[in-house]
């Protein structure tokens, strides 16, 4: 893990200009993206997430009638219209002023209704503090001008963060010039991590969990002890 500082909830820090974004996101191109699992390793060592648990996952997918694979990177969607917000009986989901959904440890009981509640199968118990756990961007670096670990590690450019809201940012041309779309946008929760070149049969294809290949079925990390 990074030597970088926490954010307490009442820090001056949250009022940095990097979370005044108007819509911290994320575009990821699904064309450029090799399954190296560069991302998930940097997210787990970055913020010790513990063993067996992702806040960053990636599938390997058999594309369908051809002898093709396709990768893809999962991760909280930063929705806009967060289901977990909702659900959640201490409101330990938290919106921050720049769009990001944080879970506030203080106000988190365990529960578990933020993980009933996520259509995406992002949010874990961590098995030591008995609360639930998930993606925030790297709140912690992004607030210090840094790139959330995974972007930082991407060795083909496949995830570039930044501001959604805001049509003169780079990666919120580059989400529209190529047509990047929500996953699962049926869901209908406004995902503030969007997909270049996803396709539906991947949403039914993807598992909740971190496949190290497509060959290795019994090799796979479920998440939540999910899977689908």
């Amino acid at each position: 893990m990074s030597d970088l500082p926490p954010i307490p909830w009442e820090s001056p820090i949250n009022k940095s200009r990097s979370l005044k974004m108007k819509r911290a996101g994320m575009v990821i191109d699904l064309r450029r993206c090799i399954g190296c699992h560069a991302c998930s390793v940097a997210c787990k060592t970055e913020n010790e997430v513990p063993l067996g648990h992702f806040r960053n996952r990636v599938r390997y997918l058999e594309q369908p009638d051809v002898e093709t694979l396709s990768f893809l990177p999962l991760l909280c969607m930063h929705c806009q219209d967060a289901p977990c917000l909702k659900a959640c009986p201490t409101q330990a989901p938290t919106r921050l002023s720049d769009g990001r959904v944080v879970i506030n440890q203080d106000k988190c009981c365990g529960m578990k209704a933020c993980i009933s509640a996520c259509p995406y199968g992002a949010i874990y118990i961590d098995d030591t503090s008995g609360r639930a756990d998930k993606c925030d961007l790297c709140t912690h670096r992004t607030s210090l001008d840094l790139k959330p670990a995974c972007v930082a590690s991407c060795p083909t450019q496949t995830l570039r963060y930044g501001d959604l809201g805001d049509p003169e940012d780079p990666v919120a041309k580059y989400a529209k010039e190529h047509n990047a779309k929500p996953f699962k946008e049926d869901a209908d929760t406004h995902p503030s991590i969007l997909y270049i070149q996803q396709e539906k049969w991947m949403e039914k294809a993807a598992a909740t969990g971190v496949q190290l290949s497509s060959e290795d079925n019994e090799i796979i990390y479920e998440q939540n002890g999910r899977s689908s």
